[in-house]
């Protein structure tokens, strides 16, 4: 039988105390069927998925927490990037303000802001600050909890809790500012009032800052999403990224950020479940995980498939009547912006797409509720072997 150099370091062989040191710091990749029974019993059953005793693709486990490249990278160039501008700021302040602070405050009603096109500095500046929190997250609180906290070996499986434990932590805060927002509003509850009153050009200070971060926030998950390992669901998840940004910087541009804060609160409470069913799976809390993944599925059903459209409908049916002639291309000389009904089609047409995408998913995640069903447990189908 022929087994791996990397496993030589088993009880057995013998090797110099140099050579133990330097596999012992290595992580073991073979392949089951190389492997004698006992050994394969003691292996992490969580990185393979075998028939009978044979795997589709390596093993791979770690005695230590494996860190990832592009994350250090990430965290490095962030940081560096944070620095220039804090120091830019010290030398050309006028400039440099704009990546720091909101502009087109309404001289007339201190605390409210209008949009334009300087608005792209805090976006650049929060796509950064992302991206490092992210990163700093993964590497060095999430991944160290995975291993040593829930003994997850597998540097797949560490890397998947990192990026599903940053999941709950940005969407809980996201959905939590986003439904205070939405609570305080005039349209809670009262989806006529997404459009009375249009263009709605007077933002307070935190829903700009809210509704800004969340462009930045999409943006970011488009680079991760090329950077990182590509799932099977690479080219949806990609769709779905591209739609969302076209929404959320179009409905910014025009003063539909009222009905843009509403999609984005009933997507976020949903990605919260998800993700926390992903981890209890991680953390071998099956029973759990499928609890969690119930709850998920029914708002899921209630959110993205009832609710939004829901939302769609009254946008088709009403939002002309309700914006007013007023508001039509034309019918002033002076107008800060202008509705037409191709505008409200070309919108009509992105919330479309992005419901034949989740409509897409819901088909697969009703796979996942049979398995739960007939007793499998819960497994994300979206997602590569080893998650």
């Amino acid at each position: 039988m022929k087994l791996s150099s990397r496993l030589l370091n088993y009880r057995g062989f013998n090797m110099s105390s140099e050579v133990r040191r330097r596999h012992a710091e290595e992580p073991i990749a073979v392949s089951v069927e190389h492997l004698p029974r006992c050994v394969a019993e003691k292996s992490d059953k969580t990185t393979f998925k075998s028939k009978g005793h044979t795997l589709k693709g390596p093993i791979k486990a770690t005695r230590h927490v494996v860190h990832s490249k592009v994350d250090l990278y990430t965290f490095l160039v962030t940081s560096f990037a944070l620095l220039f501008i804090s120091t830019g700021y010290s030398y050309r302040p006028d400039f440099y303000r704009k990546f720091l602070s909101l502009q087109y405050e309404h001289s007339s009603n201190p605390g409210h802001y209008d949009i334009g096109t300087d608005d792209i500095y805090i976006v650049f500046t929060a796509v950064i600050v992302l991206c490092w929190i992210r990163s700093f997250l993964l590497e060095f609180m999430l991944k160290p909890f995975a291993y040593y906290k829930c003994n997850i070996k597998s540097y797949k499986s560490q890397q998947r809790y990192g990026e599903q434990g940053w999941s709950v932590i940005y969407y809980s805060l996201s959905w939590s500012v986003g439904f205070y927002l939405y609570f305080t509003s005039p349209y809670f509850l009262d989806c006529d009032y997404i459009y009375l009153n249009w263009p709605h050009d007077q933002m307070t200070g935190i829903f700009k800052l809210y509704y800004l971060v969340q462009i930045s926030s999409w943006l970011q998950q488009i680079v991760v999403i090329n950077v990182e390992d590509r799932r099977k669901d690479h080219w949806q998840m990609f769709a779905h990224h591209i739609i969302t940004v076209a929404l959320t910087t179009g409905s910014y541009y025009y003063y539909f950020t009222r009905i843009g804060h509403v999609i984005l609160i009933i997507m976020d409470i949903v990605d919260i479940f998800l993700s926390t069913a992903k981890i209890l799976k991680y953390c071998g809390f099956s029973v759990l995980c499928d609890y969690v993944f119930v709850v998920f599925l029914i708002l899921w059903f209630v959110f993205r498939h009832v609710v939004y459209n829901y939302i769609f409908y009254h946008t088709w049916a009403k939002a002309r009547d309700l914006m007013g002639k007023a508001g039509l291309c034309g019918v002033d000389l002076y107008q800060k912006r202008c509705w037409t009904p191709f505008i409200i089609d070309v919108f009509l047409v992105l919330l479309g797409g992005l419901q034949i995408i989740t409509l897409i998913w819901l088909f697969l995640i009703i796979k996942v509720l049979i398995k739960v069903i007939k007793g499998t447990g819960a497994q994300d189908v979206r997602s590569d072997e080893d998650d």
